[in-house]
């Protein structure tokens, strides 16, 4: 039974909370074709048309990022082409797919494939499809910017995020960093705190590539 997602935390700063959910199954071969979700929607298919859908859309004033810490449930695996709900607007936890998704940029990557790399303690970097090009290519640069760690590159991927609420969102299993505007400081402290603190500690490129850019 799928828990609903509740805020346990709403702070201006980082810090750091531990998470458990029992491990995954293995890889397996992804589908290509989702609606991004907002609470409780339900996501079918890989593959959505991720343009921005409103020219008019800006971004709000740049202020202090706002850090919420989730009360985390045990992750399952939907298999595809079943309905996989999506709790939260990002979600920062949930079931997905049996197939995550190889590390980095992707042109569209749905919740249900990158849930299962943050479950892998892996960093999720969302941005609104009207964000500018600069606010995106400031959130690249810090992805890219991180050094390799003990397990090998680090682990990130990037994807605009449809109806996300803010301009950019960082996100790690339990974890969620939103703004207006990138502050690469900020965002270095949460990963930091947070980056590997999921329920597996697995480095490994998964399956599904379908949108992949690079890294």
């Amino acid at each position: 039974m799928r828990s609903t997602a509740q805020p346990l935390l709403l702070v201006f700063s980082l810090a750091s909370l531990g998470a458990a959910a029992p491990a995954c199954g293995g890889d397996s071969a992804g589908s290509a074709s989702d609606a991004v979700g907002g609470d409780a929607d339900v996501v079918v298919d890989d593959r959505i048309d991720a343009a921005c859908a409103d020219p008019s859309w800006q971004a709000g004033a740049c202020a202090a990022p706002v850090v919420t810490a989730y009360e985390t449930a045990p992750a399952t695996h939907i298999p595809d082409g079943e309905p996989v709900p999506i709790d939260g607007n990002p979600p920062t936890f949930g079931p997905h797919r049996p197939a995550w998704a190889k590390w980095g940029e992707y042109d569209y990557l749905g919740p249900q494939r990158w849930l299962h790399n943050l479950e892998h303690g892996g960093v999720a970097f969302l941005y609104h499809p009207c964000a500018e090009d600069a606010v995106v290519d400031a959130l690249r640069a810090v992805a890219e910017a991180r050094p390799d760690d003990d397990s090998g590159p680090f682990r990130w991927v990037m994807t605009p995020y449809p109806g996300l609420p803010s301009a950019v969102a960082v996100i790690t299993w339990g974890w969620l960093w939103e703004a207006e505007c990138v502050d690469a400081a900020s965002i270095g402290a949460f990963i930091d705190d947070h980056y590997r603190d999921a329920p597996e500690d697995f480095g490994q490129d998964g399956s599904y590539e379908d949108g992949w850019i690079g890294r």
